[in-house]
């Protein structure tokens, strides 16, 4: 069949879209079934001249298309096939690639582990640049996958301009998913941690993605955009390369909160949490304490409501010191976000953590179980420096709700805290000592009539 076909496409007087699609096809599907091979039987096979054919049929393709006539029923039909054939090479690709990246790992690995070779960097090991004998094609497979991508995009163009009447042909959600999915390998595979101009080349890429989603108005794409801003933000911070690694975690949170805004789903805030964590850990490396700040908070008002019950719930019947050396993103996010409120040298004034939590769906009772945990962590910063103005507004808020006859354990629980923070080391006054006294004694009321009540 192809031999008919070269015949047509490299005579220019006789060239058409038609012809030059179904060539290409031919030459991605041969390429696929090779890539496809080669992982299944785990050996080499030289596949250069393969890439470099597909490579002369997808720029012939390119070439043709602004020929093609509007409605033509023919080339519609040549798009669809070549959208999927492009699909399936892409995958394959990406199936070669992670071989290839596998079996580089395992050589980095062994190096490591040789007492006479040199260790390898650690950059290397989040972003391998030698594949050994697979170096000959992952570039030329990198130039098909960009002309790949080149065509797809191309064929959204024609589809809104020459096939408008017949778009019911096209699986729109399907041909975009692809060209997000093709871009995203590609990113993968140009980045390199320690080199950096390999990163804007691989932002660049994402750009182009994300601009192809807003035209076509397709957030489902943010997600997987997102996610591979996220990895090459998380191969910087293994490489020590905090400051790199702030604008790819950024990218990759306002990204995912626009599928937030799209998707509501915990799974979705959850993830957003721990990524906007992230970024403020890079934040305070690189010495930003203002933005540190802006992560967190924002991090605070992403935790879903259940999240929050299930530590509610926990606290309402265990002790809030007992839960809070449990793995929980709120505890972890309260806690970094106060202690850098603390020392930021510019923070003109200090809120509190719970303020930035969605806790409306929560009677007073339960929010007091997240006060405490944020006691708690003032309790623990205030080691190092003298804080008994925050810990004690939120321990006059704790009592206005732990009345006597309705929570006495908790009140008396609180109250001793105040008792503590009251006779600190450097506050020895008269009057802190009158109100320590104080706190203990109704601690003390509280626990012996919670002690006669249980054994009557």
């Amino acid at each position: 069949m192809i031999q008919p076909l070269d015949e047509v496409i490299f005579d220019k007087d006789k060239q058409n879209y038609y012809c030059a699609a179904y060539a290409t096809m031919s030459k991605l599907s041969v390429a696929s079934l090779q890539m496809d091979k080669m992982v299944d039987d785990d050996t080499f096979v030289d596949i250069i001249k393969t890439l470099e054919e597909a490579e002369t049929y997808l720029k012939i393709s390119l070439s043709t298309s602004n020929a093609v006539q509007s409605q033509d029923q023919y080339a519609a039909q040549a798009l669809v096939d070549l959208c999927k054939s492009i699909d399936s090479f892409r995958q394959n690709a990406r199936k070669v690639y992670e071989f290839a990246l596998e079996k580089a790992l395992q050589e980095l690995k062994t190096a490591a582990e040789d007492p006479f070779r040199t260790p390898p960097r650690a950059g290397e090991f989040a972003t391998p640049n030698n594949f050994g004998k697979w170096n000959t094609i992952i570039p030329q497979l990198k130039k098909v996958l960009q002309l790949c991508i080149e065509c797809t995009s191309d064929g959204i163009r024609m589809i809104k301009s020459k096939f408008d009447t017949l778009r019911q042909k096209f699986q729109m959600d399907k041909i975009i998913t692809a060209f997000v999915e093709s871009i995203v390998l590609l990113a993968r595979m140009q980045f390199k941690v320690e080199e950096t101009q390999t990163h804007y080349q691989a932002f660049e890429l994402l750009r182009k993605a994300e601009d192809q989603c807003i035209n076509m108005k397709f957030s489902s794409g943010y997600k997987l955009i997102s996610g591979s801003y996220y990895s090459m933000g998380v191969s910087m911070i293994k490489a020590d390369m905090y400051f790199n690694a702030i604008l790819p975690i950024r990218k990759s949170c306002v990204l995912l909160e626009k599928c937030v805004k799209s998707d509501i789903n915990d799974q979705n805030k959850l993830e957003l949490c721990k990524r906007y964590e992230i970024l403020g850990t890079c934040c305070v490396k690189d010495r930003n304490y203002k933005d540190a700040i802006v992560a967190y908070k924002l991090g605070l008002r992403q935790v879903p409501t259940s999240e929050i019950r299930a530590f509610v719930k926990q606290g309402e019947t265990t002790a809030v010191s007992a839960i809070m050396g449990n793995d929980c993103i709120m505890r972890k996010l309260m806690d970094r976000f106060l202690r850098i409120s603390v020392i930021d040298p510019e923070q003109d004034s200090i809120t509190f953590a719970s303020e930035h939590l969605n806790l409306s769906d929560f009677n007073p009772a339960q929010q007091c179980i997240v006060y405490e945990c944020e006691l708690k962590i003032w309790n623990v910063i205030a080691l190092k420096i003298k804080l008994s103005r925050f810990q004690l507004f939120i321990i006059e808020k704790l009592l206005e709700v732990y009345k006597p006859d309705e929570y006495p354990i908790r009140r008396a629980r609180i109250l001793l805290e105040q008792a503590r923070i009251e006779r600190t080391p450097d506050n020895i006054s008269v009057e802190s000592l009158r109100k320590s006294l104080k706190c203990a004694s109704e601690a003390y009321e509280l626990l012996k009539k919670t002690v006669i009540i249980i054994f009557k």
